[in-house]
């Protein structure tokens, strides 16, 4: 049997025996809750996950707690231990073995990693390339915002709107779209009101009967019940949908858990985390069509988005895509996002792409990958029609009292995907353009999302975007790490040679 699928069957057993060891859920989820507190953020990313969390099995954790409910549920361990946080910690540390051992699975599949099994239940990893997996980049930069947004001075006293105004690089939708019967709009204010709700109470996480709080909402907001309950179940993790969230390590923690007996707990964290990138990944899953097929209105979004970083009056803006067609009339490509600077002459021409933030599978990695480097031919189309028409002809486009005052000198192209714009394999780039993710560009400006008083602003960003290291430095000290699936292990290597040498001592 390939390592690769021994190793997946033993994790799936370890799986298995942890369900068996939850007590009572209302007891499990807040003792976990209590326990993830109390251990700081690391400050580097790790050298087999590309996290920067504690717990990459935090979502894994809560899904094994939440499928215990299913049929009788043996007690192997005492309230008392539950209190103490005794099954909390044992617990925890099972869970962030087992994801970790997952993702050494998919390092496997993707080449990052090679896996051997030495002998019975003792398994060898190795890192296999300088490459970095595809993500990785991204997640930086969503660890960056973490941190950016929690050393943020918060004048006067906190609130849930200020909170989630903060949330960026968070998806949002246009007013009066639906998926699946959930408003995104009506999710944000439902979101506002919950994080309101936990600052009052002073405390990370709450136990509430859920009916009375769905009714609540519903009168604050002036809304029937029935329209709260969608909002608010686009923010609930439950039996039904935990083996779906907890598929990408560290990625978009829940902000409400719901437990037996119609109670739900409200994490702060989850809250006021990444709140919006798991309502998006739960709209996916309970209402895929409607999703992809609103996908193109988010790209006005995220035009509006990109203009928004460029708010002086000194640019002007195209409102919305720009045709270039051939000279038989056909269509031959277009440009998703334009803007002038006055000042400077400079015109930046944007193809933007939306994705989702992370793959579910491999597979997925590829297409997302090939999708975006479709942008190699739509970058090399534009530049082919600016070289035959000049780029003045673009400017008229935007605002053609401007054209008619102003002269284009310098053209600055960008492609910007919503999440994702690093693969490790797959055509290079065209180097004529910058290329980046939307986190990465907010990172790249600080935070406040704005160009600044830079004295050509497009050509700054143009500049940084294609200098940016993204992960400046992946530290290995801390491999090699030994990992335990139950009674098997796995130990993970910097190299074939560091396993080589360790093997021979």
């Amino acid at each position: 049997m390939p390592a690769r699928e021994r190793l997946r069957q033993l994790i799936d057993a370890e799986q298995q025996r942890l369900r068996q060891t939850v007590p009572p859920v209302h007891l499990a989820v807040p003792a976990l809750l209590r326990e993830r507190q109390q251990v700081p953020v690391p400050t580097e990313p790790d050298a087999i996950t590309g996290l920067r969390t504690t717990h990459p099995g935090w979502n894994l954790a809560l899904r094994l707690c939440l499928e215990s409910l299913s049929g009788a549920t043996p007690h192997s361990v005492s309230p008392a231990d539950t209190t103490t946080g005794a099954w909390a910690r044992t617990f925890m540390l099972a869970c962030d073995q087992l994801m970790t051992a997952k993702v050494v699975l998919d390092h496997g599949e993707s080449g990052f990693m090679s896996l051997v099994e030495s002998q019975d239940g003792l398994f060898d990893a190795w890192i296999a390339t300088k490459r970095l997996p595809a993500g990785w980049r991204e997640l930086d930069d969503l660890a960056w915002w973490a941190a950016w947004l929690a050393r943020q001075p918060r004048s006067g006293v906190p609130s849930g709107e200020n909170l989630v105004r903060r949330m960026v690089f968070q998806p949002d939708y246009p007013e009066g779209i639906t998926i699946g019967g959930c408003d995104p709009g009506l999710c944000r204010e439902v979101l506002i009101r919950l994080i309101d709700r936990m600052l009052r109470a002073g405390d990370q996480c709450i136990v509430f009967g859920e009916s009375a709080l769905v009714a609540s909402l519903a009168e604050e907001l002036a809304a029937e019940p029935e329209t709260i309950a969608a909002a608010f179940n686009g923010f609930v993790l439950d039996r039904e949908n935990a083996a779906w969230h907890a598929a990408v390590p560290g990625f978009a923690t829940p902000p409400l858990i719901r437990l037996d007996a119609g109670q739900v707990v409200a994490d702060f964290h989850g809250l006021t985390g990444e709140p919006l990138l798991f309502l998006m990944q739960e709209l996916r899953r309970k209402s895929s069509q409607e999703y992809h097929n609103t996908a193109y209105m988010r790209e006005d979004v995220f035009r509006q988005d990109v203009y928004a970083c460029f708010a002086h009056k000194r640019f002007v803006t195209s409102p919305g895509r720009i045709q270039l067609r051939r000279a038989n009339g056909g269509l031959r490509t277009d440009i998703d996002a334009a803007l002038f600077d006055r000042k400077t002459g400079t015109l930046a021409l944007f193809e933007l792409k939306s994705q989702d933030p992370f793959a579910r599978s491999i597979a997925e990695e590829i297409r997302q990958r090939d999708n975006f480097l479709q942008a190699n031919r739509q970058v090399s189309a534009v530049l082919d029609w600016l070289n035959q028409h000049g780029a003045n002809d673009i400017l008229n486009r935007i605002d053609t009292p401007t054209a008619k005052r102003f002269r284009v000198h310098k053209v600055y192209p960008f492609v910007l995907g919503r999440y994702r714009a690093h693969f490790h394999d797959g055509p290079p780039p065209d180097k004529r353009a910058a290329w980046g993710s939307w986190p990465q560009v907010l990172r790249l400006l600080d935070g406040e999302g704005r160009a600044g008083n830079t004295a050509n602003p497009i050509a700054s960003l143009f500049a940084r975007l294609q200098k940016d290291p993204g992960i400046p430095h992946l530290t290995r000290d801390d491999l090699p790490r030994r990992i335990s699936i139950g009674p098997a292990h796995l130990t993970v290597h910097a190299s074939y040679a560091a396993m080589q040498e360790r093997s021979t001592n």
